[in-house]
């Protein structure tokens, strides 16, 4: 883990999620600003997370025609030219919220196809033994840099503007990009086409319908995608005003509780790979059933408190179980399916979570939260039958 290739790799990408979200940030404020409409404010995330299942979905036409370095470079690069553009139509005009949301789309396009192409990356540049090690440290960046961005962003935004904010993010765009074009190309990943490019579409889930073990994991992606659904914003502010009887604010610490439970995960995962990677067949199903029980003591209790070391608590025991499902898919696939592969797994969850966002909006409509919170947990406890297949394999 210590080369050079995987210290570009980390580096480059914790700049580009810093921005990420700095970015996000500066376009809900520009846009409330603009519009002033709630309606457009809910269109961010539906508008962010269609086009990234767009994307995931066109993906391994791309995987198929350029190098993973490629991929994740250029997207970068492209990302910080559109967001340039984005700064001089904020610059010169009026200010159009349906151009922003365009532009807004275009930069979530090239998401889908570059977290694909990072994560399949990771095992040509890592050790087999190392690769939970690996992909638990850059969880612990990932998720300290998410953790830390929001709180930093709203920092910034009220110290500057959302102008000077996109200046600062475009900054870190372009130090990112040079960190990515900086990766090495890995000439294994470099494939020749024998196929029409329609056909191409169902790569990725060719190779998951011919793997058992594959088949077992996009299983548990699916039940907790469907599961996640209730930790939306929506869904834990009724929880907050409704069940604990507290402020907003306290959807903000629930929050915080949920990201430091994912940092926590993620050191120790980096650090003790050994312990975790040795009993992966026991750790797994413990880890399924604590985000159940966690879940549905969550969903009952009325102690605020409480419901903060819960959200640890279901952070920790996520994490630990996302980290070893990502470290059973990469050493799962084929080297050279495993970035379609990693499309066809963002794509399920993308679509997964959103139509199951919606479907949470309209049972709160006829039950109640603890309720929702209860099929979650229902849902997680579920995803033991696919993980007995997983050790199998």
């Amino acid at each position: 883990m210590a080369s050079k290739a995987f210290r570009h790799l980390w580096i480059g990408q914790a700049l580009a999620n810093m921005g990420d979200i700095m970015y996000i940030v500066a376009l809900i404020s520009l846009i409330h600003k603009v519009s002033g409409s709630p309606v457009y404010l809910t269109a961010v995330p539906f508008v962010i997370t269609f086009s990234r299942f767009i994307s995931s979905v066109i993906a391994p036409l791309l995987l198929n025609r350029s190098q993973m370095k490629s991929l994740i470079a250029y997207s970068q690069l492209a990302k910080t030219l559109l967001l340039i553009l984005f700064l001089v139509i904020v610059l010169f005009s009026s200010g159009n919220v349906w151009i922003y949301l365009g532009i807004a789309s275009m930069i979530s396009f090239l998401d889908g196809w570059a977290l694909p192409a990072r994560n399949a990356y990771v095992p040509f540049i890592v050790k087999r033994e190392e690769l939970m090690g690996a992909n638990g440290f850059l969880s612990t960046v990932d998720q300290t840099i998410q953790f830390s961005s929001w709180a930093l962003g709203g920092l910034l935004l009220a110290i500057l503007n959302e102008s000077l904010l996109f200046i600062l993010v475009i900054v870190l765009f372009l130090i990112s990009t040079l960190y990515m074009l900086k990766l090495p190309v890995i000439p294994s990943t470099t494939l020749h086409q024998k196929r029409h490019w329609w056909k191409q579409f169902g790569e990725g889930w060719s190779e998951v319908s011919r793997n058992k073990r594959l088949k077992s994991i996009f299983c548990v992606y699916g039940l907790e995608s469907a599961a996640g659904a209730v930790w939306i914003a929506a869904v834990l502010y009724l929880y907050v005003d409704l069940v604990l009887n507290r402020s907003e604010a306290w959807w903000g610490f629930i929050n915080s509780s949920f990201f430091i439970g994912l940092v926590i995960a993620s050191f120790l995962v980096f650090k003790r790979h050994g312990l975790f990677s040795g009993k992966r067949s026991g750790w797994l199903p413990i880890c399924m059933i604590m985000t159940s029980i966690v879940t549905f003591l969550f969903a009952w209790n009325t102690a605020a408190f409480t419901a903060l070391f819960l959200s640890v608590l279901f952070g920790a025991f996520d994490q630990i179980k996302t980290i070893m499902l990502q470290t059973y898919l990469q050493e799962s696939t084929p080297p050279d399916e495993m970035g379609k592969v990693y499309a066809a797994q963002g794509a399920l969850t993308t679509l997964i979570f959103g139509l199951s966002s919606l479907g949470v909006g309209i049972l709160l409509e006829f039950t109640t939260v603890q309720i929702i919170f209860s099929i979650s947990a229902f849902l997680l406890l579920m995803t033991l039958l696919p993980v007995r297949s997983i050790k199998k394999a």
